[in-house]
């Protein structure tokens, strides 16, 4: 096999030259194009091959998304990958088989599926995958999660932010920063136009990154648990608003306490104090009724679920109708296919 001739090329993220398309997709059995399709899409590698006769058989799937590059990546045997010292955070995660990683003088860490590691800027990685082990790697730049963690905390950072090696995945956060990775996932297996749209990719993005900072432990992460809320009502009623104006907007909770001048734990206990549930379930909540509504006020032969879905920021078609369902007792094609 060769690397496909569409999607592989192209500058490093961090080259000054223009970007590829956002998709990525080749496969190689040789070497060096795969070390230079790896460097094109995360960073400068080199790759040792084990003992064997097995084609090397390297498979990726590449997507960028603003500032974020996600990717898939998997070899048919055993390799070592050594970095180059990285200029963004990483975040690499087993989707299948077992890896052995390291940072820098750090300790080595095997993880398995449903387990990631966070790698620092600054230094260089060494990874060795298992035969057919397939990761999800992410890279992040270190600015832009610096400066959404600012607006998190609603002031200026006492120091870089610097995460823990081992992303804890199993605890509610982690879990729910699992289901936007499994969107990203389901993206690259099944490409669309989602990184050709920048109201999308912008959603997608901030996920990403409020997920990391709210859901893995880093040295800021004890600030974001003291800070103490101030006086909400008014902001709240304002957050409420901006929700019930702009429900196609890509809010987070981070965007949406940065708007109303709070921390998102302000926002959060606000919500629940005033509004008794939390940001996120509140802008659901918006967009499943005003989705209702424009359901049946359209006619079928003009307006699909899709395009009234979309037009509402909802991105993922099939938790809207296990949603909608459950809400009104019936699917959205049914509402829209309601005689008028």
């Amino acid at each position: 096999m060769s690397a496909a001739a569409a999607g592989c090329g192209g500058p490093s993220p961090d080259s000054p030259r223009p970007r590829p398309t956002p998709h990525l997709r080749c496969a190689t059995d040789d070497r060096d194009e795969a070390e230079t399709v790896v460097s094109k899409l995360y960073l400068p590698n080199r790759l040792e091959l084990r003992k064997g006769s097995v084609p090397l058989g390297m498979e990726v799937a590449g997507l960028r998304l603003g500032a974020l590059t996600v990717g898939q990546l998997s070899y048919a045997r055993e390799v070592r990958l050594r970095t180059a010292d990285a200029q963004n955070v990483h975040v690499n995660i087993p989707l299948r088989g077992r890896v052995l990683s390291k940072s820098g003088s750090g300790e080595p860490a095997t993880t398995g599926p449903g387990e990631g590691l966070v790698f620092p800027p600054n230094e260089p990685a060494e990874i060795s995958w298992s035969p057919h082990a397939q990761q999800l790697c992410l890279m992040i730049p270190q600015d832009a999660l610096e400066a959404e963690l600012e607006k998190l905390l609603g002031r200026h950072l006492r120091g870089r932010l610097i995460f823990d090696f081992a992303a804890d995945l199993s605890n509610p956060l982690g879990r729910r920063w699992r289901t936007v990775l499994e969107l990203l996932v389901d993206e690259l297996d099944r490409p669309t136009d989602m990184g050709q749209n920048p109201l999308v990719g912008r959603h997608l993005e901030r996920l990403v990154i409020d997920g990391l900072l709210l859901g893995q432990k880093h040295n800021h992460t004890d600030a974001m648990v003291h800070d103490r809320p101030a006086p909400m009502g008014a902001a709240i009623r304002h957050a409420v608003e901006l929700i019930e104006d702009r429900p196609s907007e890509p809010w987070t909770a981070v965007s949406l306490a940065s708007e109303v001048h709070l921390s998102v734990r302000a926002l959060q206990e606000g919500f629940r104090r005033d509004v008794a549930t939390t940001p996120m379930t509140y802008l659901r909540q918006v967009r499943l009724r005003r989705a209702r509504e424009a359901l049946q006020a359209a006619h079928r032969d003009t307006t699909t679920v899709n395009a009234v879905a979309a037009g509402l920021g909802i991105l993922h078609m099939g938790r809207f109708a296990a949603s909608y369902r459950q809400a009104f007792g019936e699917s959205p094609s049914d509402t829209l296919n309601q005689p008028p």
